[in-house]
């Protein structure tokens, strides 16, 4: 008879951190008494770094690098109950005109700057979430309605300057509707 068991950890080593997945084997005697164990360990750790990126990349939007809506379901379901936040739903104006009038890679270039300028108006701990087209979450982690509205009077300031992309100025703006819930939804 054979018991089966396998572990994965993590090991920290002089040339860095490494994954290790150990298999081990129980062999026991026909009366069911251990006779010897056998095991050997694999080096894992390439395997967890592709797994880790394809999850990273499967929680973010790939033009801005913001949270998608996978992403933001993820990042609420680690979040504390005993915490308030802010939720900013953000929509681009004039976002269309660019599109019409210059093509979409220059929509493109929009998104990825308003990506830029909501992520100096907001604290680290804050999340970003494209939703999509030009439509963004923001979601104000351990914040009180007054900092909610000072940020969103920031992104709106921010909005409003000239953007310089390749194919020229864009002036694009925003819209906020925002919601305060003294405790993580």
């Amino acid at each position: 008879h054979t018991d089966r068991e396998t572990a994965e950890y993590r090991l920290q080593t002089v040339t860095g951190e490494r994954w290790m997945r150990c298999e081990r084997k129980l062999l026991r005697n026909d009366e069911g008494r251990p006779i010897k164990i056998m095991g050997v360990a694999f080096d894992i750790s390439r395997e967890r770094e592709q797994l880790r990126l394809t999850q990273e990349q499967a929680n973010r939007d790939s033009l801005t690098g913001l949270l998608n809506r996978r992403g933001l379901e993820a990042a609420f379901a680690l979040g504390r109950m005993e915490h308030a936040c802010g939720v900013l739903a953000v929509d681009l104006d004039g976002f269309k005109q660019v599109n019409d009038r210059y093509g979409h890679d220059a929509g493109d270039e929009v998104l990825v700057e308003t990506a830029r300028r909501l992520k100096a108006a907001v604290r680290d701990a804050d999340l970003i979430c494209r939703t999509g087209g030009d439509e963004f979450l923001v979601v104000l982690v351990d914040a009180d309605e007054p900092l909610m509205d000072a940020i969103s009077s920031r992104i709106i300031e921010l909005m409003q300057t000239t953007m310089i992309i390749s194919y020229g100025e864009v002036n694009v703006g925003c819209s906020i509707g925002t919601v305060w819930y003294p405790n993580w939804p």
